[in-house]
């Protein structure tokens, strides 16, 4: 069982006799009082129940009235110039709450603006309209409505929380300690949005209008005065949120997680001396929250390395700075380490599962990154593992193949074993038309990991070259297991975002090819070759259906195939599945003679605009 973790501050409490005489005295009155209640409860229904509604009192406007129109539905009305009303956001910006939202939580709409809310009678709970109700959080029923769905399809959610306390601290109080942090609440309601049509958002951009690739959105924005969706506002809303409280030094879990210390765990501390202590946190009060924290650090860590792997920027944390246990499954004393020798090619069956794996896919992705990154210096300083054969003599990194090196060798073998080493009941990420979606991403991450490795090297106008041959077989495998998942029932738009991001790189790597067969002029293979680009784009569509990610990278794969091979012309050849392990149009390059520069062959394609890790 995992718990979500929540910060709370030390209260001193009275002392039981104290408390218990303060009881006592109040039991004589608790009848006048009980019937005091009773007949406030009554007055309430029945004041419900007339044509009246409820004025704000003078000299206090109040943030929302509740009014009772002929048709019986209850109404909440946001007032315009109170932006911070505790009651309902203002989604001024064009976002709004679908009519669908009726039939999904007993008929509640909330619009943006001063448009009223009906809310049924029956299901209202006049007790959860707090008055310190948090700024820019929806309401409570469609905030209910957000949390079911984010626990219900987002495949972390269970990993960091447990759905059910999760769920129960949302009928306290917000002023209570263990009610849920906001900025937690509204990246929720942010993610949650995109697995219900409750909440509808603006259109798409339009990257007809500029590039795919352009990082800086907010800049076309601006000038089509596009309305940021829901999501987006309460994306915005948890960033301001945790800034403030990350000021205030509360709720630190919540709002920092990796800056911690939760990258090391007890023995492996620093031998130093400091005046402060490993971490800025206190102590867990339990293993539940102790492994809650770990799971946190993991997933923070996974996500990081995964969506940074193509790009050529330094990572936040350096894995030689991690030491801490991996995920809960058997008791600490049993676990594998961040450092284990061999972590990546060891996993017994009884201490290994589907998040686990998917966890040791992603340090193995950011060994392969670190890998490229460090290559030139390591080698500048002489460093023993990055020494290659395979070079001109002249012992310049930049005419050095690193394939050459037993560092890559270490690393190609470990990312060519790592899918074999998986224990017998994690061999197949799909049964019965059930996905396991850590278990899925974690097949894709090897051949990744390979792609991102070979790609720099890989020359597919060079007879013989390895790293072509493995790159064009990795993304192949990608396909076959794209396939996999879209010959079954399950919505592919609800797998990890990553997936959509791998789906992506065999697309690039398939443009690659595609162009080369078009310079040999191979009229089957480049029919074959369209055929597998088109059903690559035609699954990060439909990802991109529901998550803007997923659709900037087939905007990004739509882009690059127009520009590197033009635009498709005829009918494509039909393909099969699995694909061929030994690619036909592999051999048809070996047979076909073209000259190119060796030297250029081995180093061209680390930093030039068209290199693989320079456009993701």
């Amino acid at each position: 069982m995992k718990l979500a973790v929540a910060e709370s501050s030390t209260v001193m409490s009275e002392g039981p006799r104290t408390r218990h005489e303060r009881l006592e005295n109040r039991i004589p009155f608790l009848p006048d009082e009980l019937e005091r209640l009773l007949s406030q409860k009554e007055a309430t229904i029945r004041d419900l129940s007339s044509q009246s509604s409820f004025p704000p009192e003078s000299g206090s406007p109040s943030p929302f009235k509740i009014t009772n129109p002929e048709s019986n539905n209850i109404t909440l009305s946001t007032q315009i110039s109170s932006p911070k009303s505790p009651a309902l956001p203002h989604y001024q910006n064009g976002a709004s709450v679908s009519g669908d939202f009726q039939q999904d939580i007993s008929s509640t709409r909330v619009f943006s603006g001063s448009e009223h809310v009906p809310l049924p009678g029956p299901s209202l709970d006049l007790d959860v309209l707090w008055t310190n109700w948090p700024p820019n959080l929806p309401g409570p029923e469609l905030l209910h409505h957000l949390v079911e769905v984010f626990f219900r399809f987002h495949p972390h959610a269970n990993r960091i929380f447990h759905p059910a306390s999760f769920k129960s601290t949302l009928s306290l109080p917000p002023s209570h300690v263990k009610f849920p942090s906001t900025p937690v609440l509204h990246a929720i309601c942010a993610i949650g949005s995109f697995y219900t049509a409750v909440v509808t958002s603006p259109p798409l951009p339009d990257f007809q209008q500029y590039p795919p690739d352009e990082i800086f959105l907010q800049r076309q924005r601006l000038k089509e005065h596009r309305a940021d969706s829901f999501a987006e506002q309460q994306a915005k809303y948890a960033r301001e949120t945790a800034d403030h409280l990350n000021s205030l030094g509360e709720d630190l879990l919540q709002v920092l997680q990796v800056p911690l210390g939760l990258n090391m765990c007890p023995p492996f501390h620093s031998i130093s001396n400091s005046e402060r202590p490993a971490s800025i946190l206190a102590p867990a009060r339990n293993v539940i929250e102790d492994e809650t924290r770990r799971n946190a650090f993991w997933l923070a860590y996974a996500i990081e390395r995964q969506h940074g792997c193509a790009n050529g920027w330094a990572n936040n944390l350096d894995d030689q700075d991690i030491s801490q246990l991996l995920p809960v499954l058997v008791s600490p004393q049993e676990r594998q380490w961040a450092h284990t020798k061999d972590l990546l090619l060891i996993n017994p069956e009884d201490q290994t599962d589907s998040f686990i794996l998917y966890i040791k896919g992603s340090i193995m992705i950011s060994r392969v990154k670190s890998f490229n990154l460090r290559f030139r210096s390591r080698h500048f300083v002489g460093d023993a593992t990055v020494a290659s054969q395979l070079n001109d003599g002249l012992g310049h990194s930049e005419t050095v193949d690193p394939r050459g090196s037993p560092a890559f060798i270490e690393l190609d073998h470990i990312v060519s074993s790592f899918r074999a080493s998986f224990p017998a009941h994690l061999k197949n990420p799909i049964s019965d038309n059930i996905v396991d979606n850590h278990l899925y991403t974690a097949f894709l991450m090897p051949h990744v990991a390979m792609i991102v490795l070979h790609d720099p090297h890989a020359d597919v106008l060079q007879s013989g070259c390895i790293s072509a041959l493995k790159i064009l077989t990795a993304a192949r495998a990608i396909l076959d297991l794209i396939y996999s998942v879209w010959s079954t029932s399950f919505d592919i738009s609800l797998l990890d975002s990553f997936c959509s991001f791998c789906w992506f790189i065999a697309g690039r790597v398939l443009v690659r090819f595609l162009q080369a067969a078009q310079d040999a002029k191979s009229a089957d293979q480049i029919s074959t070759l369209r055929a597998e680009l088109d059903f690559v784009q035609s699954a990060i569509y439909k990802m991109g259906q529901r998550i803007p990610l997923a659709f900037r990278f087939a905007r990004l794969l739509e882009d690059l195939v127009v520009k590197r091979c033009g635009p498709a012309i005829g009918t494509p050849t039909p393909i099969t599945f699995p694909r061929p392990i030994e690619p036909p149009v592999v051999h048809m390059f070996q047979h076909t003679s073209f000259i190119r520069d060796p030297q250029v062959f081995l180093h061209d394609g680390m930093h030039e605009p068209g290199s693989f890790l320079t456009l993701a």
